[in-house]
C-alpha cells in the first residue's frame, strides 16, 4: 500500500513546529520567512533555527534563499508589492491553444481557477465555458 499519508503526517510536524509563528509560512518542506526589514528578518530567522533545532529539523544550505526581497512559491512569486503568477506561468498560459474537446476545458479552466484571485472576473469570463464541461455536450 505504501505511505500515501507521508506528505499529510509531514505537513502535521511541520505545523506543530512552527504553526504558531505568523512570521512563517509552511507547505512541507518550503519554508517562507516573511519580515519588515532586514534587521527583523534576521531576528526572525534565529527564531525558525531555534524552533528547528529544538524539533530535530534541519535545513538543506544549499536550497536557502536569505534576505530576498522576491520569492517564487508554488507558481507565485511573492514581494512587498504583493502575490503575482510567476513570469513563466504568464507566458504558459498564453501559448494555451484553444481547447478542441471536454477534456482540455476542464484542463485549462482548472488552471485558471488556481490562479482565480489574479484573475479579474473570472467568474462572469469563464461562465459561458462551462455550459462545454457538461458530459451531455
Amino acid at each position: 500500500m505504501g505511505i500515501c499519508t507521508a506528505p499529510d503526517e509531514y505537513q502535521t510536524c511541520m505545523d506543530g513546529t512552527l504553526g504558531d509563528l505568523d512570521i512563517v509560512v509552511v507547505y512541507l518542506d518550503d519554508i517562507i520567512v516573511f519580515s519588515q526589514d532586514e534587521e527583523e528578518h534576521l531576528e526572525h530567522l534565529r527564531i525558525v533555527f531555534k524552533r528547528l533545532k529544538k524539533y530535530g529539523g534541519s535545513l538543506n544550505g544549499k536550497k536557502c534563499y536569505i534576505l530576498r526581497k522576491e520569492v517564487d512559491y508554488l507558481d507565485y512569486t511573492l514581494s512587498a508589492e504583493g502575490i503575482k503568477p510567476q513570469a513563466k506561468t504568464i507566458q504558459a498560459i498564453q501559448k494555451i491553444v484553444v481547447p478542441r474537446n471536454r477534456e482540455e476545458l476542464l484542463r485549462f479552466l482548472g488552471i485558471i481557477n488556481y490562479y482565480r484571485d489574479m484573475v479579474p472576473n473570472k467568474t462572469t469570463l469563464c461562465k459561458p465555458l462551462h455550459r462545454f464541461t457538461s458530459s451531455k455536450v
